[in-house]
This record gives C-alpha cells, structure tokens and sequence, in this order.
C-alpha cells in the first residue's frame, strides 16, 4: 500500500566532517547530483584542525548548503547535532569521504512509502580508492546483528524514529555508533530493507578511525552497546552464548584463502571483545546457574539434532 507521495518527502543528508575537506566535493556531488530532488545538505565540521580551502567554502555557499561548526565531539554528537537542524522526513547520513548513487535516495524512498513498518533502507556497496570491488556484505539478519554490524553508516531512516530513541549514543565514542544505533530502531521493530543495487561507494583507506580501534577499546565499546540495549542482549542472552561456541569452533578450521583468513581473524577478535566484556561474565553466570538446574537451550537442543 502506498502510504505516501513520493515527490513529498523531503531528505535531509548529514555529513560530518572532520579535516576531510579534500573529499567533501566529491561527495557534496553525488548528494546534488540525485535524480530525488527535495533535499538539503547539512556539513557539520566536527572540529577539523584543518580548514577547507576557499574553493570549498564557495562551492557550500553557492550550493546553499548548511554548514555547522562544534568542538570536536565525535560522528554520534556530530550527526545529532545535524539532525537537530535538519527538517527532512528521511535522513541520510553520509561520511565526507564517501558517495552515493544518483538514485539512491529516489530508490529508498519508494521503499518507505510502500511500507509504513520500513525503519531502515540500504543497499548493496562497493569499495573506492585504496582499494576497489563489491563490499561483500551479509544479508541483514536478527539476532546476527548482536555481534557483529551488517549495516553501513550511510542508511536512510525517519527522523521520528531517531526522536523517539534519543538520537545516537554519544557513549560511542571510539566506534560503532551505527551499529548501536540499529539495535536502537531494532527495539522499535522497525523493518529494514536492502536494495539489491550497489548504490553505495564507500572509500577504503590504509588510515581510518575504526582501524585504529585498540582490543581495549573495542571490549569497552561492546560494552556500552550491552549497556545501551540491556534488554535486547537479556531477551537472546543464550543465542550470544552459543554463537560464540560456534565462532570458536570455526576457528579450528583451516583457511586457505587470504580473504577467508582476514574474516576468520575478524571473528575471532570478536570472540576476544565478548569474551572480556561485562557481558560475557553475566553469560557466564548464566550458563552455571542454567546448569545446575538442568536446563538445556533451543540452541543447544538444535545442535544436537
């Protein structure tokens, strides 16, 4: 059923910025360049050390596009701060350093309007820059989504969805504050769809924020996203359990191939952030007290068939 006018949904595409000026044209294009036109473009310079040049400063004004200058405070402050300002219907969140299809945003809005339970809308990605091919994604699945994020940051959602669960966690602060955010429009049980076009390009760097992730910081992160849903990690607190016996035996396996070994070592730091959480310890609790009385879960009783 369509719920509304596609023509009459305006989209309000954030872009963060910090000292990735040099890229920022490129994707201020690709947001101007869409065949959905009703949009408006926020930058927020998340505090940048740098300062863009001239010629960028005249392309943002000569494009009216919104810029708004904070102390540095990170993408989760950094992305509120534009939705604060934003007046779209849909939000798209776009790193500076990125780009989208011209039709990405026409496409997802048929999506939204064709369902009123849609939450979230993507697609299929594809590497730029330091390194090119398709993004090899796996499909969206629950509960998959606790342990490891499927979803890129350049998303579209409504902007009464993110109202309704207080924006991003600004206790992300080294990472995953996309990731955290899904599980947020998740509780609302919120549908989410993928485009199966590649409509996103996501430019690969030797350098990045997320590959400078420490172990510690990365258990700390786990952490807050356990803190931040309590009760969705307690609701399939034995299905986390028993994945990670799955991901351990799956390291026992041999690996050949360059890229199945680099998936294997993901999982297996994956092991190590859970397994050093808050979280793990409270699993572990469970499991012995679950034990002692004798109880077997689903999972366990699946595994055996």
């Amino acid at each position: 059923m369509i719920i509304l006018d596609n023509e009459a949904m305006k989209v309000s595409v954030i872009i963060p910025c910090y000292n990735h000026w040099q890229y920022l044209p490129e994707a201020l294009n690709s947001v101007l360049s869409q065949t959905h036109k009703d949009l408006e473009i926020i930058v927020v310079d998340d505090g940048s050390e740098k300062q863009p040049d001239g010629a960028t400063i005249d392309f943002i004004e000569k494009n009216k596009i919104t810029l708004i200058k904070i102390s540095n405070a990170g993408p989760s402050v950094a992305r509120n701060r534009g939705i604060e300002a934003a007046q779209g219907e849909l939000i798209l969140p776009l790193d500076a350093d990125d780009k989208i299809d011209s039709t990405y945003i026409e496409k997802a809005i048929i999506r939204f309007t064709q369902d009123a339970s849609v939450g979230i809308v993507y697609c299929d990605a594809q590497y730029f820059g330091g390194k090119s091919g398709k993004w090899e994604l796996p499909p969206y699945n629950f509960p998959d989504i606790l342990l490891d994020n499927y979803i890129f940051s350049a998303a579209l959602f409504k902007r009464t969805d993110w109202q309704t669960v207080g924006g991003y966690n600004a206790n992300m602060i080294y990472g995953w504050e996309d990731h955290d955010f899904w599980l947020s429009l998740i509780e609302l049980k919120r549908t989410i769809i993928r485009i199966p076009e590649t409509l996103f390009y996501y430019r690969q760097q030797t350098e990045s924020r997320t590959s400078a992730f420490t172990s510690e910081q990365k258990v700390e992160m786990f952490d807050c996203m356990v803190k931040n849903h309590k009760k969705l990690y307690a609701e399939n607190i034995e299905y986390v359990a028993h994945r990670g016996s799955e991901l351990k035996e799956l390291l026992n396996a041999e690996t050949p191939e360059i890229e199945l070994k680099r998936q294997v070592q993901n999982l297996k730091d994956r092991i190590n952030q859970m397994e050093s959480s808050g979280f793990w310890k409270m699993r572990n609790r469970w499991q012995t007290w679950k034990y002692s009385l004798g109880i077997n879960s689903k999972h366990e009783n699946e595994s055996k068939k």
